[in-house]
């Protein structure tokens, strides 16, 4: 068996980031990774202009403990402002182009207006409340680099220094099949030994949330012809993923017909749920064997199969680590395995606490929806007790400690 780290290096060196690329509208490039380095067209803020709703000054129209000032005009976002008179000021807004002459902006709520008139209660700093021209970027700076996954904070970045269009690496096609003569689909009835069919669309979900364009590849039953002609179909993808099979046992048909018809590179990793995992080449396929219990198979899929798929498109993504405190005791022998353990998450006086589920195993899936995240049990380590320190993986961008 291979760690997990071992095991997911050797998965990203197998794997080459396509060259295909296309170009998109920016505002439509949300999860898609950038196929080159992103430069600003223009400066942002592209002029001198108003971080508050206030009064354009020239400092030195105001005494040492400020004065009043007649106004001189009003200077709207949109507008353009025009040339400060001497020894006035100008009423501004929020984004309002700075008018010629001024060097600072008074917040309306320290100024006294009376009539046409306004009353300052002391000198602002210099540059007080001004977005000077290019202070967030400057024309031709590097905004991202290639490789980098396009967030809505990017996409207003992008847009804002006049990126109006993006090239970006092709998404993958990946099928996503099961196997075993067990499965049924919702809504069938399951009849004795029945199990509804529900890792393909599971781990189809992950792939989709992750960008790859997933084609369903259906319930195989564990019969040599069918997966035979299965798998030849998966072939002719980028991503071929099947779910059960990958074991030792009789009708775990999966590895010896991937002998057959590829290749496999790696066969189980030493995490907990997911020991049963092969990895290698399938036709054109990079191929992800996963394991058929369906917390066994999310949980490797997170942990294998969407850092590869990140790496197809150019880019790099594993599950991230934060340091939390056990509220409870876990224990365990020794395994040899990372073990992900399902967790609740709270915040206790600035404190991130987890708690271990009571209900842990490789086919409760209902337990595993309700984890916010997994604490990671180091392969050497007995477990843990109540107030040791913890690293936490979260359970993905929907889950938030309380």
């Amino acid at each position: 068996m291979l760690a997990l780290e071992e095991a997911r290096q050797r998965i990203l060196e197998a794997v080459d980031p396509t060259a295909q690329t296309e170009v998109l509208p920016t505002a439509e490039a949300a999860g898609r990774y950038l196929a080159e380095a992103m430069r600003a067209r223009v400066p942002s803020p592209g002029f001198d202009n108003a971080a508050m709703d206030g009064f354009a000054v020239r400092r030195a129209d105001l005494g040492p403990e400020g004065g009043e000032l007649p106004v001189a005009g009003t200077v709207a976002a949109g507008e353009g402002a025009g040339d400060l008179p001497s020894g006035a000021c100008f009423r501004i807004w929020t984004g309002a182009p700075l008018p010629t002459g001024a060097d600072a902006v008074v917040i309306q709520e320290e100024v006294a207006e009376e009539g046409d008139r306004a009353r300052f209660r002391e000198v602002p700093p210099p540059g007080g409340n001004i977005r000077c021209a290019g202070e967030d970027v400057a024309a031709g700076d590097v905004l991202a680099e290639a490789g980098r996954r396009v967030s809505p904070e990017l996409i207003s970045a992008l847009i804002t220094a006049g990126v109006g269009q993006v090239a970006v690496r092709v998404r993958p096609r990946a099928l996503v099949l099961a196997t075993g003569s067990e499965l049924v689909e919702p809504g069938q009835e399951p009849g004795l030994g029945g199990v509804y069919s529900s890792n393909r669309p599971a781990v189809a979900a992950l792939l989709r949330e992750a960008g790859a364009r997933v084609d369903d590849g259906g319930d195989v039953a564990d019969r040599p012809e069918a997966l035979r002609a299965a798998l030849e179909r998966a072939g002719e993808y980028d991503l071929a993923v099947t779910t059960g099979g990958v074991s030792a046992g009789d009708l775990d048909l999966v590895r010896p017909m991937l002998d057959e018809l590829g290749r496999i590179d790696l066969w189980k990793v030493a995490l907990k749920p997911g020991k049963p995992f092969a990895f290698g080449r399938l036709g054109r396929a990079h191929f992800f064997g996963l394991p058929g219990n369906p917390v066994s198979a999310l949980v490797t899929a997170r942990q294998l199969l969407l850092p590869a798929e990140a790496r197809w498109q150019g880019g790099s993504w594993a599950p991230a680590r934060i340091p939390a405190t056990a509220a409870a005791n876990f224990q365990r022998g020794r395994s040899g395995r990372t073990e992900l353990v399902p967790a609740r998450l709270r915040w206790r006086e600035g404190t991130l606490c987890v708690w271990p589920l009571e209900r842990q195993g490789s086919g409760m899936i209902v337990a595993l929806s309700q984890a916010e995240g997994f604490i990671v049990v180091p392969a050497d380590s007995h477990g843990f007790a109540a107030g040791d320190p913890v690293a936490v993986e979260l359970a993905g961008p929907g889950a938030s400690p309380l």
